[in-house]
């Protein structure tokens, strides 16, 4: 049944990823219609954190961005789709770096760098800067459950040139490629951890939220630059971004200091554009009460 249901989905994908953007626009707007005002997908968590992460907001401007991200949220799953198709000329009018040159200047000096970035713009369609930066990427990612599914997603973004890395291999294929290859490792750093497995909270729009710290501690291992990767939504289909330094080596930094400036350049950036961003995934599911574990508190949470 599964793979009937994978082959019925991949004719889908190849169609959608031939047909022209207005087109595709269209289907985004009608499968927007479907989530929003018939399943009601997930309505209730956008809004909530939404209300969270903006509490002077009153519930007419909830509203307005919950719909405006869960469109940008279909956008994002078409544009996925769309780019099985689409050429690289195409895809670099649509998604441009305003400043490759800075960081490709540590590729010309042989030295890795790490890349966070959040689930905010267009974080599916980031595999294109392969083609504008000097190093070998490697793109962290979460698997998901279908193999078959899996395998067409990784094929996906992995066609500019990225090499797909699974959450769990993260930490050996860092220490064994960051002090022998020119590498960018290129991580989405706003996933929340599992109740189990949280263990380091930081301050994350006023609330502690727990965070990975992966990211922070294999670039201050190997003293590497770590850079936030902030992504602007221009207009519909269109996507600026631009590096922020965070640090030229992680190892001089105190601890915290990554992962709390990574979450506080995202705070930015969600501020200006808090409808791009995916409020549907629960950010602040774990609580300090509901871990039975000893916990580690970033400087940024008063005690």
């Amino acid at each position: 049944m599964q793979n009937l249901l994978f082959y019925i989905a991949y004719a889908l994908i190849r169609l959608v990823s031939v047909l022209p953007f207005w087109l595709v626009y269209r289907l985004s707007d009608f499968i927007y219609f479907i989530l929003y005002y018939i399943i009601g997908y997930r309505k209730e968590v956008t809004k909530s954190n939404i209300r969270t992460a903006f509490p002077h907001f009153d519930e007419k401007e909830v509203t307005r961005i919950a719909k405006a991200s869960t469109r940008h949220f279909c956008d994002i799953f078409i544009e996925m789709m769309k780019s099985l198709h689409i050429s690289k000329e195409e895809m670099h009018k649509r998604f441009t770096c305003t400043n490759a040159e800075m960081v490709n200047a540590f590729a010309k000096a042989d030295k890795s760098i790490v890349a966070l970035f959040g689930h905010a713009g267009s974080y599916e369609w980031s595999m294109v800067l392969d083609e504008v930066l000097h190093f070998n990427v490697y793109a962290i990612y979460k698997p998901i459950k279908n193999k078959k599914f899996n395998q067409l997603i990784t094929d996906i973004r992995k066609k500019f040139g990225s090499t797909m890395v699974p959450m769990r291999h993260a930490t050996r294929v860092m220490s064994e490629k960051a002090d022998n290859e020119r590498c960018l490792f290129a991580l989405v750093a706003d996933q929340a951890p599992k109740r189990a497995r949280s263990q380091y909270f930081t301050n994350f729009f006023n609330k502690p939220s727990a965070v990975f710290r992966g990211g922070e501690r294999i670039a201050a291992e190997h003293g590497l630059p770590v850079f936030f990767l902030a992504i602007k939504k221009i207009k519909r289909g269109y996507y600026e971004t631009t590096f922020h330094k965070i640090t030229d080596d992680a190892s001089k930094e105190p601890e915290w200091l990554v992962t709390d400036k990574f979450f506080s350049l995202l705070e930015d950036q969600i501020k200006m554009q808090p409808e791009y961003y995916l409020w549907s995934h629960k950010r602040w599911k774990t609580s300090l009460q509901d871990v039975k574990r000893d916990v580690e508190l970033s400087p940024s949470i008063q005690r």
